[in-house]
């Protein structure tokens, strides 16, 4: 007699076709270049995140809406002060950012706010969590905030592909305080000052990052440093890291804009020292416009920008170019045979197309 076995597959349901049998699949709002241009002035937030959509979009039809919309929008942009956020990861930026625009929400009745959040892309799947505006939803249920996750497509620097774009957006519709905040995973972190009028540096008490800093090169670019975290048994150590921090900035010279980076002590899970960094931040917006350092800062992004895109382009019609797999995959092949060295490739393959 056949004993049965305890190992045994249930009889499960049918999964049903659709979760609301009436859907018929997502479709993009359909809108000309010039209603959306002019809803996106008019700060309707649903255009503006269309918008913002067709930046990222790497599609032929979208690249052309795009520079129309850019074409279009860009005059109209410029107004808004950019602040760049980063910082290790764990370092508490999205808890820093609901803490302060709610302070800023309360503090300036004009504010509107835009925050930019850039996720690191998965390098295997290629996905994205794209979680931050769950981790500030108290300021997320504001009219005067705009939240927007872009991942960041494996891109160096902190920054997506499209942040550039989403800035202007964000500025024609209306948004006088953009914040943009990084990835937060090293020394690429410092292109988001590429991008911004004030490179905010966050930072842990005892943590190492006040030596840190200037091995990665951040330092020397951060307008406005700050301590998070400094409560409850790390306020003493605290103290020491500010000293730290306060000396290691002695070791930098900064003659472009005369400007000497203050070190705050704050702890935005408790809200605390949220006064002071608005104080901070206003005086270094008041010194670059006076000393007219930040729109030199901005003519000097825009340079980097114009010569960033153009890599990028190059790289795209290479690509699109016929033999260009059968080329590249050539070259490959030699780079893994030990043939000839990346750098050799690169400038063979460069020849070749540029003849």
């Amino acid at each position: 007699m056949s004993k049965k076995s305890a190992l045994h597959i249930a009889k499960g349901v049918e999964d049903a076709p659709f979760i609301n049998p009436k859907w018929k699949g997502a479709k993009r709002l359909k809108q000309d270049t010039e209603s959306l241009a002019e809803a996106v002035l008019q700060g309707d937030i649903t255009a503006l995140s269309l918008a913002i959509t067709i930046a990222e979009s790497t599609s032929s039809e979208d690249e052309l809406r795009c520079r129309a919309l850019m074409n279009r929008l860009h005059p109209e942009s410029g107004g808004a002060f950019r602040i760049g956020i980063s910082g290790v990861p764990g370092v508490g930026k999205s808890t820093f950012l609901e803490a302060y625009c709610s302070f800023l929400l309360n503090h300036d009745p004009d504010a509107r706010i835009a925050v930019l959040a850039v996720d690191p892309s998965s390098e295997w799947s290629k996905g994205s969590i794209l979680g931050d505006k769950t981790r500030m939803e108290s300021i997320g249920k504001s009219n005067r905030v705009f939240i927007r996750p872009s991942a960041s497509g494996g891109r160096l620097g902190g920054v997506a592909r499209s942040t550039f774009e989403a800035v202007t957006l964000c500025e024609a519709a209306g948004f006088n305080f953009i914040f943009v905040e990084t990835v937060g995973v090293g020394q690429s972190e410092t292109v988001v000052s590429k991008l911004t009028d004030c490179f905010l540096f966050l930072a842990m008490p005892g943590t190492g990052d006040e030596l840190q800093g200037i091995k990665k090169g951040i330092m020397e670019m951060a307008d406005v440093i700050a301590l998070n975290k400094c409560d409850g048994d790390r306020i003493q150590q605290a103290e020491q890291s500010a000293i730290e921090l306060q000396g290691a900035l002695q070791l930098i010279t900064r003659t472009q804009d005369h400007w000497q980076p203050p070190v705050l002590q704050i702890s935005a899970l408790h809200s605390a020292g949220m006064e002071d960094m608005w104080s901070a931040l206003d005086r270094f917006q008041r010194h670059g416009k006076l000393n007219g350092w930040t729109d030199k800062r901005r003519s000097a992004q825009q340079e980097y920008w114009f010569r960033s895109t153009i890599g990028d382009l190059l790289f795209e019609r290479m690509s699109a170019k016929e033999n260009w797999g059968k080329e590249r995959d050539d070259l490959l092949a030699q780079i893994a045979s030990g043939k000839v060295s990346p750098f050799e490739a690169s400038r063979l393959l460069m020849d070749k197309i540029l003849a």
